[in-house]
């Protein structure tokens, strides 16, 4: 079985863009900005993923996975999408964990890295303060059991926290969220372990031969901006800041980041 996507552009191209979401989303919530960008580079072959048990992938679970479900076997399941292809990798919140773990294998197929309201790790250490603290991810783990409709709920308004349009935001998060079906509960209860477990510190560190970018609202109450300043300071990362957004940035301010993203891409 192979995993879902959505495909824009021209679809024979050896120069493709693959979108990456994050937890509790699917494909679609790049679809606004997977357009504007077919518009601007018809040329180019565009992918957004929906991740093992998200989407149109939801079927897709742990027995395809071999029984792990980390960031390390779901970049396996994307190692398919890049053969042949030469791929600028946009990676949305859990899904820059995954970008970071593909890149460790792939990189010669691999030409950008833009990472959207994503760190290398979501959870506040003594060597690591720019994050969350780790109660916030046991605790929607410990809610995902009683009501996971409820808990994806608020981990939307806890996204939209910090814009000004967080109303309109969390109505859009959620019309894309149930557009393509609900996700797996297992793939949401490991995806939550994911960010609370995971570490790619070292491993960003020693991708330092391709331009990455960091799309970060300095709004963000799940990756906080002091942790996207301190990443910053590796000579090959670029910080982008978007001063009144939240950990959303593409939907509550859909048209400075469109024309961020021109910029990366056309860099």
């Amino acid at each position: 079985m192979s995993i879902s996507f959505q495909q824009w552009g021209n679809l024979d191209s050896q120069e493709q863009i693959l979108f990456i979401h994050g937890w509790g989303m699917n494909s679609g919530v790049w679809a606004d900005i997977a357009q504007y960008i077919e518009e601007i580079y018809p040329e180019k072959l565009i992918l957004s993923v929906d991740l093992p048990g998200y989407g149109h992938s939801s079927t897709y679970g742990l027995n395809q996975l071999g029984g792990l479900y980390n960031s390390q076997t779901l970049a396996q399941s994307l190692e398919p999408l890049l053969e042949g292809k030469r791929t600028t990798i946009i990676a949305w919140s859990l899904g820059g964990l995954v970008a970071i773990q593909l890149l460790s294998h792939r990189l010669s197929e691999i030409s950008k890295l833009v990472l959207v309201s994503s760190t290398p790790m979501f959870v506040q250490t003594d060597d690591w303060e720019g994050a969350v603290e780790a109660r916030i991810f046991e605790e929607f783990s410990q809610s995902l059991v009683k009501d996971h409709q409820a808990t994806l709920r608020r981990f939307l308004a806890i996204q939209a926290m910090g814009s000004r349009t967080a109303r309109e935001d969390i109505k859009t998060l959620q019309t894309q969220l149930f557009l393509r079906g609900e996700p797996d509960d297992q793939a949401l209860e490991q995806g939550l372990q994911i960010l609370l477990s995971e570490d790619k510190r070292q491993q960003l560190k020693e991708i330092d031969d391709i331009p990455v970018y960091l799309i970060a609202g300095k709004q963000d109450m799940l990756a906080k901006y002091s942790g996207q300043k301190k990443l910053s300071e590796q000579e090959n990362i670029t910080l982008i800041t978007m001063a009144s957004a939240g950990h959303a940035p593409f939907i509550s301010h859909p048209e400075e980041f469109k024309s961020n993203l021109k910029k990366i891409i056309a860099d």
